[in-house]
């Protein structure tokens, strides 16, 4: 794995961090409305938002850990969590309300 670049020697502030993370928030944006621009179609307005928020928050939370075991540990518990929340969604989303609904009215 190649090694990351140290630290610079005077501590980054986290208003720049935070600058910095919603500017990754807003490229990720315009990136999704150049290369998938139905998908703002489909979204509601909130959508780019909350896309761009989601991003930023992601990683100003992923730079509170900074002991390597703890990041590594943190990244299965979030693939795991991943993997659950996807899973149950589409479970939801695959069901068929309409017979569900039928059942309870009988």
């Amino acid at each position: 794995m190649p090694k990351v670049p140290a630290l610079p020697q005077k501590e980054v502030s986290k208003d720049l961090i935070k600058l910095i993370a919603m500017d990754i928030g807003k490229e990720v944006c315009a990136y999704v409305e150049v290369i998938y621009p139905d998908v703002w179609k489909a979204g509601n307005s909130g959508f780019r938002l909350s896309l761009r928020n989601k991003i930023h928050n992601e990683i100003m939370e992923a730079l509170e850990i900074t002991d390597e075991d703890k990041i590594l540990m943190n990244l299965e518990i979030r693939k795991a969590h991943r993997r659950k929340w996807k899973a149950a969604y589409k479970n939801i989303r695959e069901r068929d309300w309409e017979s569900i609904r039928g059942a309870d009215k009988q």
